[in-house]
């Protein structure tokens, strides 16, 4: 497996600072990192997790940080800007990495990102994955698009992200997504990441 590159993508307050596998297949993997106001960046445990589950399958892999993160430019825009982010990094997977087939995922706040950026282009996703979504941090929809299959997982004893909440959205939502629930499992995967990994192994090799 080739390593991964840093890049930087074309982003609408500057360039954001990301990193590319580039397993030379139409097929991709994109995740987005929880909070920046609370640590969150793309070197997250989680995010890193969910990006070489993708690579072992042979998919490309992106990921990057959102403005004001790290490297990237601009500042925080309490998610209206970070949308745009996620959008630019689907653009640029399209139309300079020539990806054809896109799986877009998120942790926490990164998942609701990707949730409203998915609701914006459902025509470029071939599927969604939602890791503990911070539905308290982000405007969660009614809907979600029929375009593609919704996973959505989480611990039952997550401490940073009310899992009441999550699991009252998941039942209210439509199309009703995949829920898959750690039992106590916390928002960190503290020694769940293996299980989730097997969980996002099968989930993504479904839809390959």
């Amino acid at each position: 497996m080739p390593a991964e590159q840093p890049i930087t993508l074309p982003g609408t307050a500057g360039t954001l600072e990301a990193r590319l596998l580039d397993q030379q297949t139409p097929v991709g993997f994109l995740m987005c990192h929880p909070h920046p106001l609370f640590d969150g960046t793309m070197d997250n445990k989680v995010v890193t997790t969910a990006t070489r589950t993708a690579a072992r399958l042979g998919l490309s892999t992106l990921r990057f940080n959102f403005r004001g993160v790290g490297s990237s430019e601009g500042e925080h825009d309490h998610g209206r800007g970070e949308v745009e982010d996620v959008l630019t990094a689907l653009r640029y997977a399209r139309e300079e990495l020539g990806w054809q087939k896109i799986f877009l995922g998120g942790f926490s706040f990164g998942a609701g990102m990707a949730c409203l950026a998915a609701g914006e282009q459902p025509e470029w996703l071939a599927g969604l994955f939602l890791v503990a979504p911070a539905v308290h941090h982000f405007d969660a929809p009614n809907t979600l698009p029929y375009e593609f299959e919704t996973h959505v997982y989480m611990g039952d004893a997550d401490e940073v992200v009310p899992f009441d909440e999550v699991d009252d959205w998941v039942a209210r939502v439509v199309p009703q997504p995949h829920w898959h629930v750690f039992s106590d499992g916390g928002h960190f995967f503290h020694g769940r990441l293996t299980d989730l990994q097997k969980s996002l192994k099968h989930d993504i090799e479904a839809l390959l």
